[in-house]
């Protein structure tokens, strides 16, 4: 297992995951939350790599666009889809997407829980007093029950493989705690707990599923494209930057990378070397002009 340190200086381990089943199909990729940004660019990262994609989505017509692109550029590889709204869930949806994934026609060799965001909120950045109930509930729903409830119910036909296989979780910096994101940090910080303790699990059992959270930091996608004071450079890539960053840093054996080289140092001066209260003084200088004004 290479230095945490040095780990971007690596070549990526995702080829171990591409594999035939007993028909003579290739690996087929689940990614979460495909619709757009960082889902959509796995998407496109994996068929070119040599996957079969299940792309999940909570919009129809936005997915069958998706997919028809994948199509398009990779006539090769095979495309489905699965609509499921993660904000709004129920059992029944996760048990569809399993059969759905028990009828491929080849293994399942790699989950990428991409789905999450701000999306439930009236604004990306607010004060916490004014989150609503119904924005906290489906807040959670997106990024903490559906990734959960769905790995649940995928990892035995995983582990059942025997062979190499593969759950990255999208997490995000705000596991730290940041302000005008209290709702989002908490539900990033019970990713980042779950994903540790699910990697510990695997790895008692000695078990092939390599579990791997990717501490994803700010990148252009269409929720930040919202905000006229947002642009992408060198600290918010695009959604294309990120989901190379990502797939790159895979198959290494570790639990928690931060797969966007800058993301890392800026985490590292903010969060590493800067005293906690400065810290929290430098996010809030940068968030503030963004934040949802509150109203009584």
């Amino acid at each position: 297992m290479p230095l945490p340190l040095i780990h971007w200086f690596y070549a990526s381990g995702l080829p171990k995951y591409l594999r035939k089943g007993s028909g003579g199909k290739a690996s087929w990729a689940l990614v979460t939350g495909s619709s757009d940004g960082i889902g959509r660019a796995l998407s496109f990262e994996l068929a070119a790599r040599g996957f079969n994609v299940l792309i999940h989505g909570r919009n129809q017509t936005k997915l069958k666009g998706v997919r028809d692109e994948l199509a398009a550029a990779h006539p090769q590889r095979e495309f489905r889809t699965v609509v499921v709204d993660a904000s709004n869930f129920a059992a029944a949806d996760i048990d569809r997407i399993v059969a759905q994934v028990g009828d491929l026609p080849g293994p399942l060799t790699v989950l990428i829980n991409n789905v999450g965001g701000t999306a439930p909120l009236s604004s990306n950045f607010k004060h916490f007093e004014s989150t609503t109930p119904d924005e906290i509930r489906a807040l959670y729903s997106l990024n903490v029950q559906f990734p959960l409830q769905l790995t649940r119910a995928l990892l035995p036909q995983l582990v059942a493989q025997g062979k190499p296989t593969l759950i990255v979780t999208c997490g995000s910096s705000a596991h730290f705690g940041q302000p005008y994101v209290a709702a989002y940090s908490g539900c990033k910080g019970a990713l980042h707990a779950w994903n540790r303790a699910l990697y510990a699990e695997q790895a008692q059992a000695k078990s092939a599923v390599e579990v791997l959270e990717a501490v994803v930091g700010p990148t252009y996608t269409q929720q930040l494209q919202k905000d006229p004071n947002l642009k992408a450079g060198l600290m918010m890539p695009t959604a294309d930057v990120m989901a190379k960053s990502i797939l790159a840093r895979v198959g290494h054996g570790h639990r928690t990378v931060v797969p966007y080289f800058w993301h890392a140092v800026q985490d590292g001066i903010v969060y590493g070397l800067l005293p906690s209260n400065m810290a929290d003084g430098v996010i809030a200088g940068m968030l503030k002009p963004m934040v949802e004004a509150k109203t009584d």
